[in-house]
């Protein structure tokens, strides 16, 4: 009963006078909240393929000398033997940005930095209003559920007062 009055008294003082209504408002709120955290998983997985990306150029450029010699030694067995990690991950870089649809000159680190910090801008803004909305979201689910087990328990009473009480007459026969 406690729960109920705070309930009651708490869609008064935000103006909330239907069940309908309330409905419609945590059916807003949640709507914002999916929002928002769709927005933020967005960003963070175009942060993480920047950061896969810098990494590959980081390691393409570290092993690039290596490689070259690797080729101009016409392939040779025992170069590769001995630089076959430096090798492999040239490779494996190189494999990466066709992957990507990088053909010819790779972006600059510089412009990939500019472009994650960007995003993490975007993304302070976005978590600032997720942060902003979530409590209101809670709120509003809290009261959907307790309206609905008040609604639950007074159909309830309701169905018990319309069913008819069977007798338990267990006379002669």
């Amino acid at each position: 009963m406690k729960q109920a009055a705070k309930t009651l008294l708490w869609l008064q003082e935000n103006g909330i006078d239907s069940y309908d209504d309330l409905k419609a408002r945590a059916s807003s709120v949640s709507g914002e909240v999916r929002r928002l955290t769709s927005e933020i998983r967005e960003i963070e997985t175009k942060q993480k393929d920047i950061a896969d990306l810098q990494k590959q150029i980081g390691t393409y450029g570290k092993t690039r000398k290596v490689y070259e010699t690797y080729r101009k030694s016409g392939w040779d067995s025992s170069f590769y033997e001995a630089n076959r990690a430096d090798i492999t991950l040239h490779r494996a870089a190189k494999k990466y940005f066709d992957a990507q649809g990088l053909k010819g000159k790779l972006p600059p680190i510089a412009t990939l930095k500019q472009e994650w910090a960007t995003l993490e801008s975007e993304k302070k803004l976005l978590y600032k209003d997720y942060y902003a909305v979530k409590p209101r979201h809670k709120e509003l689910q809290t009261a959907l559920m307790n309206a609905d087990n008040l609604l639950r328990g007074y159909n309830l009473q309701e169905q018990e007062r319309q069913v008819p009480k069977k007798s338990h007459d267990h006379g002669a026969r």
